[in-house]
């Protein structure tokens, strides 16, 4: 069984790694050939007020892989947080069960959204998280803005280094999203962080930051709602498990339906009507991990990682309970 930590992920695995196997996985997903369960969340203490700690977990099956991925977080929320993350992705073998691998998952869970937002751009704009975008695309200039003007210059620079690309720090949201064929948003904002009415005809827009029962978080406005055509999530169940009122909200008002709302397996499948114009401007929302997500990333960023020669190894026996007694016995003891 080996240990793979973020910093030897980091090292050698990238988004642009991953957005072929991630494609992959979505479309077996479609075809029925891969096996996926939605996001789940607990919280302690009551649900009306809930405490201090959460813990989540999302499993997928990829059989084109031989792989199943089980993703665990843990973690106190709100002020009560801590600079770690006590957060891993568990990849099985699935001929003979054996767990292969335990990962740190904070660097894939962000190469996993880079991977899934580069999949929505090449369907929806074929242009497109930033480093996403640039991988499935000719993408030359970006414009960042953030309220804190040391975040945005340190974004700049260190992303325009890695992806070798002219990225411009901006003073107002309005001209990073006017004239701008695709609108990224990545924030930890709880309101919208910018006027819908400033999308140019044609634009893609993209939001990373989603809810739950517990919190309600909103990037994207009304008006951005109202003006959009072509609406894609990752998972439309999610939106229903919990509750995410940056959809029901609309559903109410009447400015999108539950129906019109497409999911990435859709894109992947052909399944998504094209647009009908240029001018039409297209919305993904990318509301939720999944299973399938970690299933890709864990894989790819495991053969890096195992390509890299770079892998600590433990014995197999520390992770399985022998149950040989049980058997000789004429027992078969389940789970």
């Amino acid at each position: 069984m080996l240990l793979i930590t973020d910093e030897q992920i980091s090292a050698v695995a990238s988004v642009k790694d991953c957005i072929e196997v991630m494609e992959l996985a979505f479309r077996d997903l479609a075809n029925g050939d891969a096996v996926d369960t939605p996001r789940g969340r607990i919280f302690s203490g009551p649900a009306v007020k809930p405490g201090i700690y959460s813990i989540g977990h999302q499993c997928a099956i990829l059989p084109r892989f031989n792989i199943a991925a089980l993703r665990v977080t843990s973690h106190r929320v709100r002020e009560h947080r801590e600079p770690r993350d006590n957060h891993f992705v568990l990849l099985f073998d699935l001929e003979s069960g054996r767990l292969l691998a335990m990962m740190h998952g904070f660097t894939i869970s962000g190469i996993r959204v880079g991977a899934t937002t580069a999949i929505a751009a090449k369907y929806l704009a074929a242009r497109t998280n930033l480093e996403g975008i640039a991988a499935v695309s000719d993408i030359r200039r970006a414009k960042v803005y953030s309220p804190n003007p040391a975040h945005r210059e340190l974004f700049c620079r260190e992303m325009g280094e890695k992806l070798g690309i002219e990225i411009v720090p901006e003073n107002e949201p309005q001209e990073v999203v006017q004239r701008s064929q695709v609108v990224l948003c990545a924030s930890n904002a709880s309101q919208p962080i910018f006027n819908g009415e400033w999308i140019e005809e044609g634009a893609l827009v993209i939001s990373l930051r989603n809810s739950d029962r517990h919190r309600s978080p909103r990037e994207v406005d009304d008006a951005t709602i109202r003006r959009s055509s072509h609406f894609v999530v990752c998972s439309k169940a999610q939106v229903q498990i919990d509750q995410q009122k940056e959809w029901l909200d609309p559903f109410a008002k009447g400015l999108v339906s539950f129906e019109q709302l497409f999911e990435l397996t859709d894109l992947v499948s052909g399944r998504d009507p094209s647009r009908h114009s240029a001018k039409e401007i297209a919305f993904y929302h990318s509301n939720s991990a999944s299973g399938i997500q970690f299933a890709a990333a864990g894989y790819k960023c495991l053969q890096r990682v195992k390509e890299a020669g770079d892998v600590r190894d433990l014995p197999d026996e520390w992770f399985v309970t022998d149950l040989s007694a049980w058997w000789e016995k004429g027992l078969q003891p389940s789970p």
